[in-house]
């Protein structure tokens, strides 16, 4: 009987590792770009023009209520302190040019006294991004639907009260065990800020003209930059605090 042939087709070991290189990069560096998509926030935003133009701070607008709880994002009623357009006066006048107050097209087109006259911005691209908050929502009544960043899931509790009271110059001693968790350079300044914002949040955003695009999980919905768990684990580790599941997920 007839011995059968060995097989001459290509085998060992390159074909494997190549195979295996490749299936590495497309499961670490492409794959996980496709679930993201990138969502400009509603309004243009400049942190710049109300910091360094105004001279406000982020308690200005990002505060704790009388009960301890954490405000989060400005509502109409803090943006209106500073954006004096009267509501009321706004749409009588909307009504008085024969414009739908729902077409905001018509309304950012048309010299609408009662708009334009109380406008802050002097520049015309900030003017425009005014014109656009006060149009489409200050006037309407209604609240802003700003992207959060870091927006927790909601099984998931974070309280800004309990970490509060935490510096940045504090945890500088442990900047080589953070970093991975914490941006290395927000330990490297001259004189540390009252604020330790910079430790989970996007560093100097106190600084930013132009909103960073919010990266959208297609399959949650939540950001990109939102906080790991093993990022808080690892913090409260080597702070000596209590990382049972209870302490975050209530």
């Amino acid at each position: 009987m007839e011995e059968r042939r060995a097989s001459k087709r290509c085998g060992g070991v390159l074909p494997f590792i190549i195979g295996f290189l490749a299936t590495c990069v497309l499961g670490w560096a492409v794959i996980p770009g496709l679930f993201f998509d990138k969502v400009e926030q509603p309004v243009w935003f400049s942190h710049a023009v109300h910091v360094d133009g105004q001279g406000m701070d982020c308690e200005s607008c990002h505060y704790f209520r009388d009960d301890g709880s954490y405000a989060g994002f400005p509502t109409n009623e803090v943006c209106a302190e500073c954006h004096a357009v009267d509501p009321e006066e706004a749409m009588e006048a909307i009504a008085e040019a024969g414009i739908d107050p729902s077409d905001y097209d018509a309304i950012m087109k048309a010299e609408i006294g009662a708009i334009e006259d109380n406008l802050a911005s002097g520049d015309d691209d900030m003017m425009a991004a005014e014109r656009e908050y006060v149009v489409k929502y200050l006037i309407q009544g209604k609240e802003v639907p700003w992207l959060n960043y870091q927006f927790q899931p909601d099984n998931v509790y974070f309280s800004h009260a309990a970490h509060k009271d935490m510096t940045i110059e504090d945890m500088a001693e442990l900047k080589k065990e953070l970093s991975d968790v914490v941006d290395p350079s927000v330990f490297e300044a001259e004189e540390f800020p009252e604020q330790n914002c910079n430790l989970c949040h996007m560093k100097d955003i106190h600084l930013n003209d132009v909103p960073p695009a919010f990266q959208r999980n297609i399959l949650s919905g939540y950001s990109k930059m939102t906080m790991k768990m093993w990022k808080c684990e690892r913090c409260h580790a080597l702070k000596g605090q209590p990382n049972a599941c209870y302490t975050c997920h209530k």
